[in-house]
């Protein structure tokens, strides 16, 4: 999952916690973080077994009321926390629904903080596999408080590609998030106290 911050913060970038400069379509320089999201979903198929996003949804309110909480990494070496191996908290007895709605959680917090690394600020766009979860989503929009929009489609790459080119008719409009009311403070400062992750140029909830 690689985020970029067009505007952001490019003076406090670490290579340790991967965090990078790209470039975009017009030379201009993009901050960048990234982190094994998609090949943590996959580790987390073959232990849970299939993905079901609308029983993940349903089962995210007893998930932060039991502060059942999935911690970095999944996929060490990489993302903001190399150093790190995974750990469950709070998950005795927990079923495979229970323990999907806290891998979208701890997604979200992955997302917010590696967006936080980089300074991004305003609207989040989300573009790709992730865009089409909708526990993720409204677990990312309940996390950071702000406005989140999924793009339909696998990928944004071949419609930016096509909007550069002119094809006016490759655009297609984002959806926006409805955020849910979950009470995610302190589920959220307990994710963070245990990953050691500080809040500074953090956009708290």
């Amino acid at each position: 999952m690689i985020s970029f911050a067009v505007g952001g913060d490019l003076s406090h970038l670490d290579a340790a916690r991967d965090t990078l400069a790209n470039v975009d379509a017009y030379g201009r320089a993009v901050p960048s973080a990234r982190f094994m999201g998609g090949r943590e979903f996959e580790t987390l198929s073959a232990s849970l077994g299939p993905f079901s996003a609308q029983d993940a949804f349903a089962a995210i309110p007893a998930v932060i009321a039991r502060e059942m909480i999935l911690l970095p990494n999944l996929a060490t070496g990489s993302g903001p926390f190399p150093g790190r191996s995974s750990e469950w908290l709070n998950d005795v007895g927990a079923t495979p629904a229970e323990r999907w709605a806290a891998a979208c959680l701890y997604l979200a917090l992955m997302t917010e903080t590696c967006l936080g690394l980089i300074g991004a600020d305003g609207p989040i766009l989300v573009e790709g596999p992730f865009a089409a979860n909708p526990a993720y989503l409204a677990a990312l929009s309940a996390v950071l408080g702000r406005p989140v929009m999924a793009l339909p489609g696998s990928t944004g790459t071949s419609q930016g590609a096509a909007l550069l080119a002119g094809d006016a008719g490759a655009h297609k409009s984002a959806e926006g998030v409805t955020r849910p009311d979950w009470q995610l403070a302190d589920y959220r400062r307990t994710w963070i106290s245990r990953t050691g992750r500080s809040e500074e140029r953090m956009h708290v909830a």
